[in-house]
């Protein structure tokens, strides 16, 4: 704790000189409440027009295990399934599949469903291992969100798609000054997704209109640019994920909650500029990072050279909606399945 403590202090005192540039009137943590309560009052609304509980049909396929359940709609989860089936499913099915579609664990049940479990030493892996790097660039995003003093304005810009033969995942900010950080700063923002991760929290789901998705992020002007796009292409929903007091847009899904991650092995590994795709004159930095599931455990001689590959700067997905989430899925899958 005491390091961790440290920590805390070290980086804020790092950013310490940079506040008094700032001109905006809201800081970091007052974008932060009003982006929870604009959640939680969405969130509170969606549960009232559950008038009555209605039961469906879930089937539980697999090797093992394999029953049938009646169980609660719009209010069951997936999680709740594998709570009745015992903890090893709990513990360690990282997304599921509900009638043929992937489905977050914590995602209400609507329909009588056919479900299956997907976890980290299944066969084929893929979805799962897409999930947690998913998951690994969200918990980013929330330590670069609260890193700071909470004078300096910090932007969360997006989730790049990474393919997984980069051997790395990353996360895009504006800050409102030029950093390069130095490789005591990249263990501290490491120590902070630590802080996180022994808190266990949920990763939250929840499905807005858009017009919520934009009263969430009024004061972002890349999540509206994004949710704009989304209405662009006929889309009336937006998926939003919240991690502590961190929202952010994400089709899904995503781990559980961050005890699927091994606390000693997400770190993040290199920080480069990038184009700003929104304001020409800008930079964002690009944060990258690996990590491992907290099902598997590996020799620091195996370590190593993964994370030194993942110092290697990406430039992937620089631009929103140009690249397809999928684009390099056949690649990734050979490589994962050779």
């Amino acid at each position: 704790m005491r390091l961790i403590r440290l920590s805390e202090s070290v980086i804020r005192r790092t950013c310490r000189c940079f506040s008094s540039d700032q001109t905006a009137v809201s800081s970091t943590i007052s974008v932060t409440q009003k982006q929870n309560e604009v959640f939680d009052r969405e969130k509170e609304r969606q549960l009232s027009l559950v008038k009555a509980i209605e039961k469906v049909h879930v089937k539980h396929l697999g090797t093992e295990d394999e029953c049938s359940l009646m169980m609660n709609k719009y209010l069951s989860t997936p999680y709740h399934v594998a709570m009745h089936l015992g903890e090893p499913y709990c513990k360690h099915s990282g997304i599921a599949v509900v009638n043929g579609s992937l489905w977050h664990m914590l995602q209400p049940l609507q329909e009588d469903s056919e479900l299956s479990f997907v976890r980290f030493k299944d066969d084929k892996p893929f979805e799962v291992n897409k999930a947690f790097w998913r998951s690994c660039s969200h918990l980013m995003g929330a330590v670069l969100q609260k890193a700071f003093k909470e004078e300096v304005i910090v932007e969360p810009v997006r989730t790049p798609f990474i393919p997984l033969s980069a051997g790395c995942f990353a996360y895009d900010v504006n800050i409102p000054f030029k950093w390069e950080p130095t490789r005591e700063e990249l263990v501290i923002l490491s120590r902070e997704a630590y802080v996180i991760m022994k808190s266990k929290a949920n990763f939250e789901r929840l499905e807005v209109r858009p017009d919520v998705a934009m009263e969430i992020f009024e004061d972002n002007v890349y999540k509206k640019h994004f949710v704009e796009q989304l209405q662009g292409k006929g889309l009336n929903r937006v998926t939003l994920f919240r991690l502590g007091d961190f929202i952010d847009i994400s089709r899904g899904p995503m781990m559980t909650n961050t005890d699927f991650f091994s606390p000693h092995r997400f770190v993040f590994t290199c920080v480069h500029s990038i184009d700003d795709y929104l304001r020409p004159k800008n930079k964002l930095l690009r944060f990258q990072g690996v990590a491992l599931p907290a099902d598997f455990d590996t020799h620091h001689t195996t370590w190593d050279p993964i994370l030194q590959r993942a110092k290697k700067p990406v430039h992937y997905d620089l631009v929103p909606f140009q690249t397809k989430d999928d684009g390099d899925a056949q690649t990734d899958r050979q490589i994962e399945e050779s």
